[in-house]
């Protein structure tokens, strides 16, 4: 889904990159909200597979996860009886603990998945709640469009699930934050193995410089944070 096809404001909730020369990227506390606009694309073809990332290394530490996601299969059926299909790339990732490992959260996220959808606060579609912040700050969710054709990745400080949808069900506090679930975990992944490199010193992906580059040469002709 491209970001103006969504019901939901296009924003990047993200760490700062300040200190790894992106201008437009200060740190302004565990996130911020950024330009969406000002993102560099991401730097491997999105086929599905996610080969790119079974490519990367493990870690032993800061890991989103570490076993399949025991909900997914609840979640799947709950999906299957509303005319629901998960992308490929959502189910491969949460069933397997080895592409878990290959992604860090600086800011110790998890994956939390729901074990249903939750109807969206805007649009004709449902919520998936997939990833978690440990303070519970923000959470990720797939936004799946009501007839199954299509998704997006979308963050909120609002809590959404079919058991306890919550009190803050307002549109505005839902944003979009990626084209489709792999090209958001890429991104994700990617900014936080360079905040890594920045400040643990460990190594810097090999397509991290070139983000950084053309990260700084947008964000030098644009935005800065918004809120």
């Amino acid at each position: 889904m491209l970001a103006q096809d969504s019901p939901f404001r296009p924003f990047w909730w993200g760490i700062g990159l300040e200190d790894a020369g992106v201008g437009g990227r200060p740190d302004v506390g565990t996130y911020g909200r950024y330009e969406f606009e000002d993102l560099p694309p991401v730097p491997f073809a999105m086929s599905g597979d996610l080969s790119w990332l079974s490519a990367q290394p493990e870690h032993g530490e800061w890991c989103v996860g570490e076993a399949p996601a025991r909900e997914l299969p609840e979640l799947r059926s709950a999906c299957a009886r509303i005319g629901l299909a998960l992308p490929p790339a959502f189910v491969r990732f949460m069933g397997s603990a080895q592409l878990q490992r290959r992604v860090r959260s600086c800011t110790a996220c998890y994956v939390d998945l729901s074990r249903g959808p939750a109807r969206a606060p805007a649009g004709d579609g449902y919520l998936v709640r997939f990833l978690a912040d440990q303070q519970g700050c923000l959470y990720w969710y797939l936004f799946l469009t009501g007839d199954g054709r299509d998704h997006a990745v979308v963050c909120s400080s609002g809590f959404f699930d079919p058991l306890d949808y919550g009190d803050d069900d307002q549109p505005d506090e839902v944003v979009f934050c990626g084209e489709s679930f792999e090209t958001f975990l890429c991104r994700y992944w990617l900014e936080n193995e360079i905040w890594f490199a920045d400040t643990d010193h460990t190594a810097m992906p090999a397509v991290g410089a070139e983000y950084l580059s053309r990260y700084q040469e947008l964000s030098a002709n644009g935005h800065s944070v918004t809120g």
